[in-house]
């Protein structure tokens, strides 16, 4: 009797062993993640464009002129959609993106301070080094449709 009592107690504290040992090893509480990982990885690969160029986002769809484009695709991550430099990267920053709807900022600065800080970087006037410098990128009719995007931001 007392052998089986040991023989029950010894299967029983194995048994409680390994499955408290083994819940660590369960995957089923992984597969979410998995599965989540998986989507991520097989998402189609964002291509450059013909011309060897960042395509705009999915938002700027063909008719939307080619300089608004242009800010989607390189200004609006940090500056915002709506230049109120409140992009998604702008939480990361410091200092925070320009508010181009800043009629104090506007009125101080030329459109060659602009043209400048967008040819050659933030950096290049002073600025946050967070700003890069876009002139072997935007062409100089590129770089001066974004400087009018920006200033018809700061009459509103």
């Amino acid at each position: 009797m007392r052998s089986r009592i040991k023989a029950a107690s010894l299967l029983a504290s194995l048994l409680i062993l390994s499955v408290g040992c083994m819940e660590q090893y369960d995957p089923r509480r992984f597969w979410k993640q998995s599965k989540d990982e998986r989507e991520i990885a097989h998402r189609p690969i964002q291509k450059l464009t013909a011309k060897g160029e960042i395509p705009p986002k999915e938002v700027a769809v063909a008719d939307v002129d080619p300089i608004t484009a242009k800010y989607v695709s390189f200004c609006a991550s940090c500056h915002g959609e709506d230049g109120k430099g409140n992009g998604v990267a702008a939480a990361a920053l410091n200092p925070k993106p320009r508010n181009f709807h800043d009629s104090a900022w506007q009125g101080k600065v030329d459109d060659a301070h602009i043209v400048g800080v967008l040819e050659k970087g933030g950096e290049a006037y002073g600025l946050s080094g967070s700003m890069p410098a876009w002139g072997g990128i935007l062409s100089k009719g590129e770089i001066e449709g974004l400087v009018k995007k920006i200033r018809v931001w700061g009459k509103k």
